[in-house]
């Protein structure tokens, strides 16, 4: 019986002569540690240099290489080592060919680093340890080595930044509008500094245009667009509502040109405006038919019983009112019976809280332990609210007459004596004939028109009102002295410049609430040339200003916004 033994033929090392069994490379072990791994790793796309694009515009990175898809990167973060590895054409699995030619079957990522390079230098270099997988057959031999690679960062203009950049890209529009009588602000401002302090809202807002009663935002797609009216949301509430228009269509390929409206109408009650609630209102419990203090705005407005009794229970005295109650009901059903501009400052003479199982913590003013019981935060142990039956007297009275007033309100555990507090002065009001006809058709029978209405603690100085020192006549004395200087010019002269001088207030005047909102570059800013209420550009800046001072002086004003930052 006879065995046939295969046989293999030895050859010598091509590079140092060894005898060694025939492989692709026809190489030793020895020689095979000498392939440099760099010379395949550091070829690009056809290869040419490793290259990272980044946006000019935006700062974000391609992420797939193709131009596609950007995003953005932090500098040396796990992230950007991902992207960068996924650039290498070798460890990715499309620079087989050049791999076969080498001899390397396999490369095998052990570990990378960055290597710090100048900011300004538009390169990035990783230091790569890899194993190489070498064919010797009949076996395989692994070598390991580490390489240094450098990327060449090159200006690529994204999708997004070049839709930006051409015109009349908007696919959709956001209205915001807040229709108030007397042209009360308030919501406005605080939409615009819940804007300016929420970066990632505003990135994605191409233009905005502002309007006597709101904004116009415009966006690029129709989700940036809900994305925003959902935060807007949060600050206020409001009626969202959706329409499209088609521009044009294409019907041999099936698309379209839709722009997309959406109309975002804001409740027209500002926060401490004292409100009448007809007694058919809806979704407000108790309080039809009552007069209401509206304590704060969010998704939802908090309304409070401006003339609560004695022996009421305070979460019956309070309830929320929803956007879509409001706009249901009817917009008769709430009116505001005084702004808040009408506010005028009070000093408490006496506090004494209404329920019975707290009457010892009566204070009058003699104890010196009274701040114990005020309410100072959650930590604090008392509600923030309670009913206290507080006497009052105007600071503008004091030194003139001893004229008090006596009213129950819900800031028992905030006031003390000597406070400053902040309220309706029913008791000299002048009423129009429309609010003496809300007085008696309106409230309910066991309603009682109170003399005061206590709105909220004040700290600090009080506000200016913006008038100067000489007072209107010394501004009408130095108008007719400019007077008479211009009166050399013709009639047609003096209303070129006072149309100029028009719309340059004007211009000033929407950039400035553009700035508010983090938006103050010439490029998307847009005036409306339709608006030509010169009284509402008039007042603008200066509810600006009073607004900022009440927010420095206001704790829970600065807390909602805090929530709606978050």
């Amino acid at each position: 019986m006879t065995t046939n033994r295969l046989t293999t033929s030895l050859i010598p090392c091509c590079t140092c002569g060894a005898i060694i069994t025939p492989n692709p490379s026809n190489q030793c072990a020895a020689c095979l540690a000498t392939i440099d791994i760099s010379s395949i790793v550091q070829r690009g796309p056809g290869g040419q240099d490793l290259v990272i694009h980044q946006c000019r515009q935006c700062r974000r990175y391609d992420r797939n290489g193709d131009g596609r898809y950007f995003m953005l990167l932090e500098p040396e973060s796990p992230e950007m080592m991902a992207t960068l590895l996924k650039q290498i054409p070798a460890l990715s699995g499309k620079g087989q060919q050049h791999m076969r030619k080498a001899g390397v079957e396999a490369l095998h990522l052990l570990d990378s680093l960055f290597i710090w390079t100048e900011p300004n230098s538009m390169r990035m270099r990783l230091m790569l340890t890899l194993r190489a997988d070498i064919n010797e057959a009949p076996r395989t031999v692994s070598i390991q080595q580490r390489v240094k690679v450098e990327f060449k960062v090159q200006w690529r203009q994204c999708n997004d930044c070049i839709k930006e950049s051409r015109s009349r890209t908007w696919q959709a529009i956001l209205q915001l509008r807040q229709k108030t009588d007397g042209g009360n602000r308030r919501g406005l401002l605080i939409m615009e500094l819940a804007i300016a302090r929420n970066a990632e809202m505003r990135k994605h807002i191409l233009q905005v245009q502002t309007k006597k009663s709101g904004f116009d935002f415009y966006f690029a797609s129709l989700d940036k667009a809900r994305h925003f009216a959902q935060f807007l949301a949060k600050a206020a509430p409001m009626r969202i509502k959706t329409s499209q228009t088609m521009v044009s269509e294409d019907r041999r390929n099936n698309t379209a040109n839709v722009k997309h409206t959406i109309s975002c109408d804001m409740v027209p009650l500002c926060r401490d405006d004292l409100i009448v609630v007809e007694k058919q209102a809806r979704g407000v419990g108790r309080l039809t038919g009552r007069l209401c203090l509206v304590l704060k705005t969010s998704s939802v407005l908090h309304l409070m019983d401006a003339s609560p009794s004695r022996g009421s229970d305070l979460i019956q005295c309070m309830t929320d009112l929803h956007a879509d109650n409001y706009w249901k009901g009817g917009e008769k059903s709430f009116r505001v019976f005084l702004p808040s501009k009408r506010l005028v400052r009070f000093v408490v003479l006496d506090v004494e809280l209404c329920y019975d199982n707290e009457k010892d913590r009566y204070r009058n003013g003699a104890s010196s332990d009274d701040s114990i019981h005020l309410y100072k935060g959650a930590r604090s142990g008392l509600s923030k609210y309670a009913l206290a039956d507080v006497e009052v007297a105007r600071e503008s009275d004091f030194g003139s007459n001893d004229e008090t007033f006596r009213c129950v309100t819900h800031l028992g555990n905030l006031l003390s004596v000597g406070d400053t507090v902040m309220g309706y002065d029913l008791a000299s009001v002048v009423f129009s004939s429309e609010a003496e006809w809300t007085i008696e058709n309106s409230f309910t029978s066991n309603f009682v028109m109170p003399d005061v209405v206590l709105v909220r603690k004040v700290k600090g100085i009080n506000p200016g009102t913006g008038v100067s020192a000489g007072g209107p006549d010394a501004t009408a004395g130095d108008g007719h002295e400019q007077k008479g200087k211009v009166k050399a010019k013709s009639s047609a002269s003096k209303k070129r410049d006072r149309r100029l001088k028009k719309e340059e207030e004007k211009q000033r005047k929407l950039e400035e609430a553009a700035a508010r909102m983090g938006l103050g570059t010439d490029e998307n800013i847009y005036r409306d040339e339709d608006d030509d209420d010169e009284g509402f550009l008039a007042t603008a800046q200066m509810e600006k200003e009073d607004f900022e001072r009440e927010l420095e002086l206001d704790e829970d004003l600065a807390e909602d916004l805090k929530i709606v930052e978050r």
